[in-house]
């Protein structure tokens, strides 16, 4: 019975142990003392953002339920670019200058409605590019079960815009091997439309040796930087940064909060950091860095632990975001640490001598690519689980038989008696018609002949054997 009660306790732990391991564990969070890190100088991420989400609160892409907002966000946007220098190839000398316009099948709307990418570029010398977005829309005009959301969307994704903004002010002085281009995505809300746009014009996509992605990247517990369910030498060339750095930057967990649900590059277990347009690039096989800020526990992914999520609810505005972090100038210098955070990593990045080789020897998947699928993944992850369950039934049952109680017996001249029962099992033959050998030498209680004695049918002490030889 003990021995029952261990495995069972053993199976219960060790499956407890399964489930936290696919969901999540402790983690590394990073320098939390702003003042130990080296961030870089000139930007403005606050401003930035309050100006952005303020002015232009609803972006979403289509024009179904009214004006077309999401091209005056664009155009906001594309006139940063051209402030600080960039250059474009998208309807240049016109109000549109920067922008490329597509119209995409709504699959809310059910419409044929018009989305805008923001494209801005710096060339240099070499044929190698880097590509930094985040995509601009929300969803402030759709209406869910009824109820519009009216949010302006701070969280998803103004400070992601707010961070391409800065990132670009810093950049845009600094020399670089490579070329650069920057990419606010429309029509992300409705399918990674914005970034599957941007990828099929691209002709040259072998020569892009990383995309960097902002979504979410601030207002969360922790920032994270995700390339891939694969340990890369691209992710670990940037962490290695943010800790030279000092930066307020978490490493990711090792097992992070998995879903099966499918994602375009089929990753090895999909998870949040997936859900972002750096995906359609992960999908092409293009290195990847995805900032985002959220916390992972054993039991899921949430924004900040112990308060309710955000994104996708009315309360994704600026004014409920500065309560909810202590007011605006506690929400300013938590949200300028953590943009900061991430334009510092990129800038320092970038300087490194080696980042070009470093990249371009790096692979999205760590060379995995083949089982990167997310079918095929489902399969492996069943599989194991289902393996786990036959090897503890094994287990169980094979413990089960051994721990069985079973008859004990003692063998004597006459027969034996079984041990647990007390009784005279497989008595020799004796002839009925006189006493037997038993009676003879233990006397006529103990005769087989005298069956009722035997089978205890009569008087409560006619077997003498436990009077013998005690309780066995």
């Amino acid at each position: 019975m003990k021995k029952r009660l261990i495995f069972i306790l053993s199976a219960i732990f060790s499956v407890f142990i399964l489930l936290f391991a696919l969901t999540g564990c402790s983690n590394n969070v990073g320098n939390t003392d702003v003042s130990k890190s080296n961030f870089v100088a000139g930007t403005t991420p606050y401003e930035t953002l309050e100006e952005f989400v303020l002015t232009y609160p609803d972006r979403t892409s289509t024009q179904s339920y009214g004006l077309d907002k999401a091209k005056e966000a664009a155009q906001w946007i594309a006139g940063k670019f051209a402030e600080f220098g960039y250059e474009t190839s998208y309807n240049i000398n016109s109000e549109n200058e920067g922008l490329d316009i597509f119209t995409y099948q709504n699959n809310v709307t059910n419409k044929l409605e018009t989305a805008y990418n923001v494209v801005f570029k710096k060339e240099s010398s070499s044929n190698k590019k880097v590509v930094i977005g985040a995509h601009y829309d929300n969803i402030y005009d759709i209406s869910y079960n009824g109820v519009k959301f009216y949010t302006d969307g701070t969280y998803n994704n103004g400070v992601g815009i707010a961070t391409l903004i800065e990132t670009a002010r810093v950049l845009k002085d600094k020399d670089l091997p490579f070329d650069l281009e920057f990419v606010a995505f429309g029509a992300e809300e409705f399918g990674w439309l914005g970034s599957d746009r941007y990828l099929n014009n691209q002709t040259d996509k072998e020569n892009i040796i990383l995309m960097i992605n902002f979504d979410r990247n601030a207002i969360g517990d922790y920032v994270y930087m995700y390339s891939s369910e694969a340990k890369t030498e691209h992710n670990k060339f940037f962490y290695d940064v943010v800790n030279e750095n000092n930066l307020c930057i978490a490493e990711l967990p090792s097992y992070r909060s998995p879903s099966l649900n499918g994602v375009p590059s089929n990753s090895y277990v999909s998870n949040e950091l997936n859900w972002a347009d750096s995906d359609k690039f992960l999908a092409e096989g293009i290195n990847i860095i995805n900032f985002s800020s959220m916390n992972f526990l054993p039991s899921g992914v949430v924004e900040s632990d112990g308060k309710q999520n955000i994104a996708y609810t009315r309360d994704d505005n600026l004014t409920y975001v500065e309560s909810r972090l202590g007011g605006r100038d506690s929400a300013k210098a938590v949200i300028d640490k953590q943009i900061n955070s991430a334009i510092s990593s990129i800038v320092y990045a970038f300087e490194k001598e080696n980042f070009v080789d470093v990249m371009s020897a790096s692979k999205a998947n760590n060379g995995m690519d083949t089982f990167a699928n997310s079918t095929i993944i489902s399969l492996i992850t069943y599989g194991i689980i289902a393996l786990l369950i036959i090897i503890l039934l094994v287990l169980y049952f094979t413990l089960g038989v051994k721990t069985k109680s079973h008859d004990v017996y003692i063998n004597t001249p006459y027969g034996r008696i079984n041990k647990t029962t007390g009784k005279l099992e497989n008595a020799m033959p004796q002839d009925k018609s006189v006493g037997g050998n038993i009676g003879s030498v233990f006397g006529e209680d103990f005769d087989p002949k005298n069956k009722e004695n035997i089978d205890g049918e009569i008087g409560k002490n006619k077997d003498k054997t436990n009077d013998i030889f005690g309780d066995f």
